[in-house]
């Protein structure tokens, strides 16, 4: 998307009015993000919707559907790799329409819990836990992984020491939520404190979290730019809807 770019003092004052009205970033400059936060204001009938986000890769739902993928990512339209998983499983907080596929945090063995974004018929929430039974009653999805924004504490999370290697800088996934959509983005090469300070800064999200990253991070979007290491099978993906 070409940016328009304010010519006059009055159009940089209406340019970020609108975004300050919108909740998007107030940097004067019409792009991706104030469109998109503009659609979700009106609801319009666009999404699921791939853009790029300040550089990003990033898809925007309605909701999404997270799964145990048996194939790799490029066999299912617009999803994104997920969080943790091991032996080809999940091995973080994982429900899906209502049924629990993975039952603990992925350092639930020492005591920790993880930030787990869920859905009830009516509400989108974030809450840390240990296991899926702590979650709300009737959540139709939950997704765990490392708490960012409100949440952002790795120590508390246990990713620590050698756990520490996710906040490297590396490409990583997050899920998030903002004006009752869910955001799917695909960052590369950079750390969680510097995803986290540009979630918070732009803008981007109200809450999200941190999902797997490294050689298998990877998302699918509609378009050629949201394309990237689809060949990838991760045991735990999200598909938007």
């Amino acid at each position: 998307m070409k940016e328009i770019k304010p010519e006059t003092k009055s159009e940089d004052k209406l340019f970020k009015a609108i975004q300050s009205a919108i909740g998007a970033y107030p940097n004067g400059i019409i792009g991706t993000q104030t469109m998109s936060d503009i659609a979700i204001r009106l609801q319009a009938d666009c999404f699921p919707v791939t853009l790029k986000l300040y550089g990003h890769p990033t898809i925007i739902a309605n909701d999404i559907i997270p799964f145990s993928p048996e194939e790799p990512l490029k066999a299912y339209a617009n999803s994104l790799s997920g969080s943790f998983s091991f032996n080809k499983a999940p091995c973080s907080i994982l429900v899906s329409s209502g049924r629990t596929i993975g039952e603990s945090a992925c350092h639930s063995f020492f005591n920790k819990p993880e930030s787990v974004l869920y859905r009830t018929a009516d509400y989108i929430g974030i809450k840390r836990c240990k296991y899926a039974s702590e979650l709300p009653m009737g959540a139709k999805w939950a997704v765990g992984g490392m708490g960012l924004l409100d949440n952002y504490d790795p120590a508390a999370e246990g990713f620590t020491g050698a756990y520490a290697d996710v906040l490297r800088k590396t490409n990583h996934t997050v899920l998030g939520e903002k004006g009752g959509k869910l955001y799917m983005i695909y960052f590369a090469n950079m750390t969680a404190e510097q995803i986290n300070k540009e979630l918070r800064e732009k803008k981007i999200c109200d809450r999200a979290i941190l999902l797997d990253g490294g050689h298998v991070a990877a998302i699918n979007g509609a378009e050629s730019f949201a394309k990237v290491n689809t060949y990838q099978i991760q045991y735990y993906a999200l598909q938007a809807k």
